[in-house]
């Protein structure tokens, strides 16, 4: 998936039962935040067949702004908002037959859209008194053409629903999606990549010239804000494993922190040293092929987690500011598990 942006559309176990790993001593209060998150489903206006491609054009331009142009412009490639051709454009698009299947096979999957809404209103609801002087997006669910997941603008989050029918769903297999990616696919992710999308966008990544440490400290506070803002979802959704590949993570701990240290790889600036340990992929290359990938950045979620206990005045944006990864580090008195 493309990367998400706010400008241009870059967009975002041990044996036992793994659950969500949430700080009691941090659990949001939402009972006093009145929030009406508003759900806009373009998926579906877009699609039906109610009126002509000139008519629905021009009001879908004026009641999406900025995401209608971004949408059409930058995700679908239609051509430029106001052009006489794009009408045209649309409507071979919207009724071609395998895009107007796939959306066929959208809305009955998602005809009933309600637990998604629900669990996205708590979710904001939590992020709103994490960080109460940011905006809350509004949500607008479309059909991608299999090219995001999540897309942002300034204030609205793009869901990619044809991205969410499942693991085995047919079509995935014909445009050659990667089994690691397709395992993703699924309509429990959609909360928790929604809510990475929009939080990368607001807190930026650090410069590709840090550390590998900045990078993993940086993905870690993404993780534990999912922590905090989806308190009810399973750490395996939330970073995108297997129950399997989480449990190895937990296992293999001491033996991945050895290794970074041992290897002197956390203060490399060097992209080429660490990238493999923080990339997607199907597995961490030089660990068990039964590794997850992206395995610096559970370490990363380790520490974050062990600093935000440690240090229990600390708030999510004063975490999320503080640029000094090392320090969150010697702070956190981070010891992996034996």
């Amino acid at each position: 998936m493309p990367p998400v942006s706010k400008h241009i559309f870059k967009l975002f176990l041990s044996t036992l039962l793994i659950t969500s790993c949430v700080d009691k001593k941090r659990e949001v209060d939402i009972s006093g935040i009145n929030l009406e998150l508003k759900i806009s489903r373009l998926d579906l206006e877009l699609f039906a067949n109610d009126e002509s491609m000139q008519t629905k054009i021009p009001k879908l331009s004026k009641q999406y702004g900025e995401f209608f142009a971004r949408y059409t412009e930058d995700m679908l490639n239609l051509g430029a908002v106001g052009d006489p051709a794009l009408a045209g454009a649309y409507k071979q698009f919207v009724y071609d037959a395998d895009i107007s299947k796939v959306a066929e096979n959208v809305s009955n999957e998602y005809e009933d859209f309600s637990m998604e809404s629900l669990s996205l209103t708590n979710a904001f609801k939590r992020y709103k008194v994490l960080f109460p002087n940011r905006i809350v997006p509004e949500i607008v669910t479309i059909i991608s053409g299999f090219t995001y997941k999540i897309a942002a603008t300034e204030k609205t989050l793009g869901i990619g629903l044809d991205m969410y029918l499942g693991e085995n769903y047919s079509y995935y297999g014909s445009v050659q999606f990667p089994a690691y990616r397709k395992m993703t696919m699924e309509r429990k992710n959609i909360a928790s990549d929604a809510l990475t999308g929009w939080i990368t966008t607001e807190f930026l990544k650090p410069d590709s010239s840090n550390a590998m440490i900045d990078e993993i400290i940086y993905e870690g506070k993404i993780l534990y804000l999912l922590d905090q803002m989806l308190p009810l979802v399973n750490d395996e959704i939330k970073i995108g494993y297997s129950i399997q590949q989480l449990k190895w993570c937990a296992d293999n701990e001491m033996a991945m922190w050895g290794h970074f240290v041992n290897e002197k790889l956390l203060f490399s600036q060097i992209k080429g040293d660490y990238f493999k340990y923080v990339n997607d992929g199907p597995f961490t290359p030089g660990f068990d092929r039964a590794s997850p990938s992206r395995t610096g950045n559970w370490l990363g979620w380790q520490i974050v987690r062990r600093y935000m206990e440690t240090n229990p005045t600390i708030s999510a944006t004063e975490l999320m500011n503080n640029r000094d990864a090392q320090g969150i580090l010697n702070t956190s008195n981070y010891k992996p598990k034996k």
